[in-house]
């Protein structure tokens, strides 16, 4: 598998050049270890389907809504983000996180002159929905999965919309832009950490 590998101050930054899937397999723990050697805190970066099962999926609503549908997460064309921190954080912190990489990747899709809506963690143009995320933490890290639809197929279900339709070419930059933001303000919260007096 091609791939590039940057490395900000506290996090490493994967861009995978080939075509690759999002099953929900690549949210377990140390997916990116295994698959790029890396051991530090990442964000993984790919463009390819996204098919998830129900065996597969992480939120418990979600799955009780769709029981019937057989792949409920489904797109034909997608860039999907893998975040994975081993710092020891509660849920709500990976929620947290969640959530300000979906602001961040909303900041980059909106400089394209695009109006989008946010709802909780997911992405909306107009009354289509742009996007699926969701935060989850097992016994060694916690992981945050976003996916966004390049083109408006695959799904059965629910009327989705894609980079394409919204007139967004350059794919590769909203990836990399949207990587490389989240692992920025990473560092600047660890910078921060690490220069604030505690309260007397």
């Amino acid at each position: 598998m091609d791939f590039e590998v940057y490395n900000s101050e506290y996090m490493s930054i994967i861009f995978v050049k080939d075509k690759l899937n999002y099953t929900g397999k690549e949210i377990e723990p140390l997916w990116a270890f295994k698959t790029f050697d890396v051991q530090k805190d990442s964000i993984v970066v790919f463009r390819g389907k996204m098919e998830v099962s129900q065996e597969e999926m992480k939120d418990l609503k979600d799955i009780k809504r769709e029981k019937d549908i057989e792949t409920p997460i489904k797109s034909e064309d997608a860039i999907n983000f893998i975040v994975e921190h081993f710092d020891s954080i509660d849920l709500k912190t990976i929620y947290l996180r969640q959530r300000l990489l979906v602001f961040i990747a909303k900041e980059v899709i909106e400089s394209y002159n695009i109006k989008l809506r946010r709802e909780g963690d997911d992405l909306y143009f107009e009354d289509k929905k742009l996007s699926v995320c969701i935060a989850c933490k097992g016994t060694v890290s916690a992981k945050i999965h976003l996916g966004i639809n390049v083109k408006s197929k695959g799904a059965e279900h629910v009327k989705i919309v894609g980079l394409e339709d919204l007139g967004i070419k350059d794919i590769d930059e909203v990836m990399k832009s949207i990587a490389i933001k989240y692992a920025e303000e990473i560092d600047k919260i660890e910078r921060d950490l690490r220069k604030t007096l505690p309260l007397k």
